[in-house]
């Protein structure tokens, strides 16, 4: 097979996308690994075409503009490679990786090209460092099984939660490839800073548990504070009888135990999360490129690794390691409880859907509305705390035993509290029962996109609690992913007309854009406009509301 160039490559190109169907591409191994393209196939099901697509004039701008998907196992890698080689990607993919994702339903199963293809009786795609025919074939074959699996995923009722997949592979990819900026001498320093606190507090509390030690209860091993048995052995040794290690439990002993004890499990888990191995993902650049997993968890939200931005908890020092230069800024944009909108207008509570009308602080109105008193941030704010953790516990399928421990209450006040709740908003009550029945019946969860989750129930009342759980759950967990993801579907082409501003972030409903100072407020118009936007194609009775702020800091 011909390897095309220049002009001519491009022209057979654009011929063969004359033809109907999503045609597949596919690229050279290096490519796949980092490197620029060095071959590029585009085929049907019927024929393929390779051309060496750097130094093409006007490729990027033709691939920019392309008004259909294309097709390619793991799409995301394939973008990239193209942003590597041309600057630029199509806005649409049909990913062969995502649609098995889909079609497994959360399940377990082997996902892989060659089993996809296997189970969808298509021609299993050749490895592509066989050769250029090879590549080519593997193409085709990509594309035989995409005409496939665009049948089961309609069948199965998620064309629309597919066609939002399709959307966010390209602002997936793209902010991989941008990178979140980042002050690594900073992070540096906050790291050795809390590894010697962490070192003097751990000689501190060793020196409280002395006597224990010097009868050699240990073996005459070193006591080790981050193991759960070895410290709750010492307190036990020393008169404190805790049942377990637990955040609270450590709180509850005497001062100044208690407090040194969960401020050294605090900075253990700083060093070792925010270390000097987070420092080995800092790019020649300076910037953080992680790696994003679009269907990162059985919800349809994503995840993040190498490294997990997603852990950086929001109010810790390390925050401040990701800030921008002094010409640019961060707009930062989050969703106000999306997940209670996305509660409200599935279950069509009317309390719900006029506290969200209205602009109400829904926390403080069903406080009032349960407990009869005047509810706000500073009246009764501690009733508000009651509601909120109800409602937040609620969306995420809490029970008895969870608002419990929320509140810091004994399970009978919880389950009162919960009977309290139900009866004063039936709805909510009955929409959640109603999924976990519906779900439970069929065996599966759904989003409103139609994104699926199988149930996996078994005999016992521990599994079926579990999958009860997960039907009432799942739903609103993942339609907001799915919300999310729409989102940064709309806001590409909109930033893309901003000089120099793109999307650096997301963290479960949170985006973040990086531009320009003297751009900064346009941006956040559009990236509030936008989200406002895609709230609205899934959520027709509710208003979605977007919080946004402009920073030098990642800091909202």
């Amino acid at each position: 097979m011909n390897l095309l160039r220049g002009q001519p490559g491009f022209a057979a190109v654009r011929r063969l996308l004359e033809s109907h169907g999503v045609p597949a591409v596919a690229i050279d191994p290096a490519a796949r690994h980092g490197d620029p393209i060095s071959v590029l196939a585009f085929a049907t099901p019927e024929r393929s075409v390779l051309i060496e697509p750097g130094g093409i004039d006007g490729f990027g701008a033709w691939l920019t503009c392309l008004d259909r998907p294309l097709a390619a196992d793991h799409a995301k890698e394939v973008h990239a490679a193209l942003l590597r080689t041309n600057g630029a990607g199509p806005s649409r993919w049909a990913c062969t990786h995502l649609c098995a994702l889909l079609l497994a339903a959360g399940r377990n199963v082997d996902t892989s090209l060659e089993n996809t293809a296997r189970s969808h009786d298509a021609p299993i795609p050749p490895p592509l460092e066989a050769g250029f025919a090879e590549l080519g074939e593997h193409a085709r074959a990509v594309a035989v099984l995409v005409d496939k699996l665009i049948p089961s995923i309609k069948q199965a009722g998620m064309g629309w939660v597919s066609r939002i997949e399709a959307a966010a592979v390209a602002p997936i990819a793209e902010m991989e490839y941008r990178g979140m900026p980042f002050d690594a001498e900073r992070w540096r320093s906050l790291t050795a800073a809390a590894q010697q606190e962490r070192q003097e507090l751990e000689k501190q509390i060793l020196g409280r548990f002395s006597a224990v030690l010097d009868t050699d209860l240990f073996g005459g091993a070193v006591l080790n504070l981050e193991s759960d048995q070895d410290l709750k052995r010492a307190l036990h040794a020393t008169g404190h009888a805790v049942p377990n290690t637990r955040r609270a439990t450590l709180a509850a002993l005497p001062p100044p135990l208690g407090a040194e004890l969960m401020r050294f499990r605090e900075l253990f888990k700083i060093v070792s999360a925010y270390g000097e191995s987070f420092l080995e993902h800092v790019a020649n650049d300076g910037r953080i490129h992680p790696t994003f997993e679009q269907i990162g968890a059985s919800t349809g939200r994503m995840a993040c690794q190498r490294p997990n931005l997603q852990a950086v908890v929001k109010s810790g020092p390390h925050r401040s390691c990701f800030h921008t230069a002094e010409n640019r800024r961060l707009v930062i944009a989050d969703y106000s409880a999306c997940e209670l909108r996305i509660l409200a207008e599935m279950s069509g509570d009317p309390v719900f859907a006029e506290s969200f009308s209205r602009g109400e602080d829904l926390h403080a109105r069903v406080a009032s509305e349960v407990f009869g008193k005047p509810v706000s941030k500073t009246e009764n704010s501690d009733l508000r705390d009651r509601a909120k953790a109800i409602n937040f516990g609620l969306a995420y399928g809490m029970g008895v035993g969870g608002l419990a421990r929320a509140i810091g209450s004994d399970l009978n006040t919880a389950t009162q509290l919960l009977r309290r709740y139900f009866d004063t908003f039936p709805r909510i009550g009955s929409f959640l029962q109603d999924a976990a029945h519906q779900a439970l019946q069929r065996g599966y969860a759904t989003t409103m996109t139609g994104r699926r989750l199988i149930l996996d129930v078994g005999d016992d009342h521990k599994s079926l609690a579990q999958a009860e759980r997960i039907a009432k759950n799942m739903p609103i967990q993942g339609t907001s992913a799915d919300i999310t993801k729409i989102a940064l579907a709309r806001l590409r082409p909109r930033l893309a007309a901003v000089e120099n501003a793109w999307m650096v972030n997301t963290v479960h409903d949170e985006i973040v854009v990086e531009c320009n100072v003297e751009h900064a407020e346009e941006v956040l118009e559009i990236l509030t406009r936008e989200m406002q936007a895609a709230g609205a194609e899934v959520l027709k009775h509710t208003p979605v509301a977007v919080d946004a702020v402009i920073s030098q800091y990642w800091d909202k």
